[in-house]
């Protein structure tokens, strides 16, 4: 496939695909020459790219061009669709063009459904934090790639710390080779050596929402020294509290159709929200509803370029109360 079109929340994952592209595609001799990288804001990038596509590779190896974020992707001006029908029949079987992005492609978009028919389209979903068997799953995938071996409940202990951050994940995997060498690690290993302030925000929403301000505040701590981006704490947050208030709405209002609460709730597994409920059984609507009216406070106070650890502490009490 002379297109690679690579899409999804996980990051890590994504660059690691593409470092593997690039180490398939290029000779590292020629690396410097047979890569290019270009950024979608800069003039010129689509014509750009289309030319450096069509030109063979110098030396040996092949040529990759890069193209993260790309209009294609989005509004594609009709002189970039009309040159992309043409070169890309015509692509130099050396050479690959990689289109990556956090958000899935649009199908609808006459851009993106041309490029379909050319890719190979690989997704990269940031897995909920509440899916503990899939991020189970990853984990083992992960240990593969590290050759550590971990016993089940071990891997449990492990998804509990790091949650669905893989990077995380993968950097403890790593620490536990080193430690286990060519032995097995237990959950006493993992819990004596996964630090403990691997602290998820889903561990997070769940202290606010039982109001427990000592243990959100450690969990924010917690959460900062992982390096975790505070606006994507935010989001998470956000997502929680939006989820149990549409949950608390509907059951106010008398609906007991699972399959139409998912759905505006934005739920993929109906059979989650029978935890949900038990979860806002205690909790008052009006009291979710602040709390997003103080995340929205919070989402504009950091992006307003605020201290971020301040802005998190005092509207995390704020939430809690």
């Amino acid at each position: 496939m002379p297109i690679h079109l690579y899409w999804g929340e996980d990051e890590f994952l994504m660059h690691r695909a593409i470092e593997r592209l690039r180490s398939h595609i290029l000779d590292q001799d020629w690396n410097c020459v047979n890569y290019s990288k270009y950024s979608p804001s800069a003039q010129e990038t689509i014509a750009q790219a289309f030319a450096d596509i069509m030109t063979p590779p110098v030396g040996s190896g092949g040529r990759l061009v890069h193209l993260p974020n790309s209009s294609l992707l989005g509004v594609c001006p009709k002189t970039a669709l009309v040159k992309l029908e043409q070169i890309l029949p015509a692509i130099p079987e050396t050479n690959i063009l990689l289109i990556t992005s956090l958000n899935k492609p649009d199908a609808k978009n006459k851009s993106v459904q041309l490029l379909l028919t050319y890719a190979l389209a690989v997704e990269f979903p940031l897995i909920p934090q509440w899916q503990t068997n899939a991020l189970i799953q990853q984990a083992r995938t992960l240990a593969l790639e590290v050759d550590v071996n971990l016993t089940a409940d071990a891997y449990s202990l492990l998804v509990e710390s790091t949650g669905n951050n893989t990077r995380l994940t993968f950097t403890e995997l790593e620490k536990l080779k080193t430690y286990a060498q060519s032995g097995t690690i237990n959950a006493d290993i993992v819990r004596e050596l996964v630090s403990a302030n691997a602290a998820n925000s889903l561990q997070l929403a769940n202290a606010i929402r039982l109001g427990n301000v000592s243990q959100a505040l450690k969990l924010v701590e917690n959460l900062i020294r992982c390096n975790e981006p505070a606006l994507r704490i935010v989001a998470t947050l956000t997502t929680a509290f939006r989820t149990w208030l549409i949950v608390k709405l509907m059951a106010a209002a008398g609906c007991q159709d699972d399959g139409a609460i998912a759905q505006i709730a934005e739920l993929k597994n109906p059979k989650r929200l029978y935890y949900i409920r038990q979860e806002v059984k205690s909790v008052s609507a009006n009291r979710l509803q602040k709390a997003l009216k103080v995340l929205l406070e919070l989402e504009l106070m950091l992006k307003s370029g605020g201290d971020e650890k301040l802005a998190l502490q005092t509207q995390i009490i704020k939430l809690c109360l």
